[in-house]
C-alpha cells in the first residue's frame, strides 16, 4: 500500500511531468515534424485537413520520445522545489534516508518506462502506418503503388544462392515462376513453372513446369525433368515481399523480429533492424535511468529553479543523445554487440546516476 510520503512525492512529480511532456513535444514536433510536413504539403498539394491528420498521426512518436525527458525534468523540478523549501532537510531530520526519498522517484520512472513500452508497441506503429498511408496517396498519384511481381535473391557466403522471379500474384496464386539455384557462384538448377503457391507449413509448391539440373563436374551434361507438381523448401513467404517496406516507427518489436529472420534467411545483414529492435526497449527504459540521474542531482544541496532544471535536463539529454549516436555507430559497424550498443547510453548514464547517488547518500 502506498504510504503518505510516496503519494506526496508522486504528486510533486506528476504536474511537472505532464508539463514536460507538453514542452518537449512542442519543441520536438516544431523542429522535426512541422517544417518537413509543410514542405511535403506544398510539394504534393496535400489539403489542409490531411496535413492536420498527418501531424496528429506523427505526434505519438514524438510524445514517446518526450516521456524520458519529462521524467528527468519532473525529478529535477520536484527535488529542487523541495530543497528550496527545506522539505528535504526536514525529511532527513525526521529520520528518513536518501534511499527512502529516492524509492518513489525510481518507481515513478519504472512505471513510465513500462507505459512507454506499451505506447511504442500499440499506439505509435498504428499512428505511423496511418500517416504513411495518407502520405503515399498523394506521393503516388492518389493511390499507393502495388507490387505485382516478386524478385528475390538469397545469398550464401556473399554469393547468390537462389534467384526467384514471380511475374504476377493473383488471388494467392503465383504465376510464371522462374527459380535459378547456384552453388559457389555456378548455376546448378533452373526451374520454370506456370503456377505455384505458398504453403502455410513452409515452402513453395510449383505446378506444370520444367527443371534443368546442371552438373558442376560436367557442364555439358544437363538433366531435364518435366513435372506436374514440385515442392521447393523456400522458407520465405512471397506475400511478405509484396508488402510495402515499413519504417521502424511502424513496426512493433515482434514485426522487427520477423523482418530480421527474413533478412537472415536471405543471407542479408539485418544489423539495422537488430539495432532498432533493441533500441525500442532501451530508449523506453531511459525514463528509469533519468529518474535515478535526476534524483541524484536534485538531492544535492543547492538552490535551483524551474529554468535551471530545464537547462540541466537539456544538457543531460544532449549527452544521452551523443552517447546513443556513439553506441549506434559502434553497433552498426559490428564493433560491439547490438544489444550492448543499444543499451550503451543507459549503462553510462545509469552508472553516473548511481555514482552520484552514492555520494549523496554518504554525505
Amino acid at each position: 500500500m502506498m504510504k503518505l510520503l510516496d503519494r506526496y512525492i508522486f504528486n510533486e512529480l506528476i504536474i511537472p511531468f505532464i508539463s514536460g511532456i507538453a514542452a518537449f513535444t512542442i519543441i520536438l514536433a516544431g523542429s522535426t515534424v512541422l517544417f518537413s510536413l509543410i514542405g511535403e504539403a506544398i510539394k504534393y498539394s496535400i489539403p489542409f485537413w490531411h496535413v492536420v491528420q498527418l501531424f496528429l498521426y506523427r505526434l505519438p512518436a514524438i510524445i514517446a520520445l518526450s516521456f524520458p525527458m519529462a521524467v528527468l525534468l519532473a525529478t529535477l523540478i520536484a527535488f529542487g522545489r523541495m530543497g528550496n523549501d527545506l522539505e528535504i532537510l526536514a525529511f532527513r531530520a525526521g529520520g528518513l534516508s536518501v534511499v527512502r526519498l529516492v524509492v518513489p522517484v525510481i518507481l515513478f520512472g519504472f512505471c513510465v518506462s513500462v507505459m512507454t513500452v506499451w505506447f511504442n508497441e500499440s499506439v505509435v506503429p498504428r499512428a505511423a502506418s496511418s500517416a504513411e498511408d495518407i502520405f503515399r496517396t498523394y506521393r503516388h498519384s492518389d493511390k499507393p503503388t502495388i507490387r505485382q511481381n516478386v524478385n528475390l535473391t538469397e545469398y550464401k557466403n556473399d554469393l547468390p544462392a537462389r534467384i526467384i522471379n514471380v511475374s504476377k500474384i493473383e488471388e494467392g496464386i503465383l504465376k510464371s515462376i522462374t527459380v535459378a539455384e547456384y552453388e559457389d557462384g555456378s548455376l546448378t538448377r533452373l526451374i520454370r513453372a506456370n503456377t505455384g503457391k505458398w504453403l502455410p507449413s513452409g515452402g513453395w509448391e510449383f505446378y506444370n513446369g520444367i527443371m534443368h539440373n546442371f552438373h558442376i563436374q560436367d557442364p555439358r551434361r544437363v538433366t531435364v525433368i518435366d513435372f506436374k507438381k514440385e515442392f521447393i523448401n523456400i522458407k520465405v513467404n512471397p506475400f511478405d515481399l509484396t508488402k510495402r517496406k515499413k519504417t521502424s516507427e511502424e513496426l512493433t518489436r515482434e514485426d522487427l523480429k520477423k523482418q530480421i529472420q527474413l533478412k537472415e534467411s536471405l543471407g542479408k545483414d539485418p544489423i539495422k533492424d537488430v539495432m532498432d529492435y533493441h533500441m525500442k526497449l532501451s530508449v523506453a527504459f531511459a525514463s528509469l535511468i533519468y529518474s535515478i540521474l535526476g534524483a541524484s542531482i536534485g538531492l544535492r544541496p543547492h538552490r535551483s529553479s524551474s529554468a535551471m532544471g530545464l537547462g540541466i535536463s537539456l544538457l543531460i539529454i544532449f549527452c544521452y543523445i551523443l552517447l546513443m549516436s556513439i553506441g549506434m555507430g559502434l553497433g552498426l559497424s559490428h564493433m560491439i554487440p547490438p544489444l550492448f550498443a543499444a543499451w550503451f547510453p543507459n549503462i553510462i548514464c545509469g552508472s553516473a546516476g548511481l555514482y552520484l547517488l552514492t555520494r549523496v547518500i554518504n554525505q
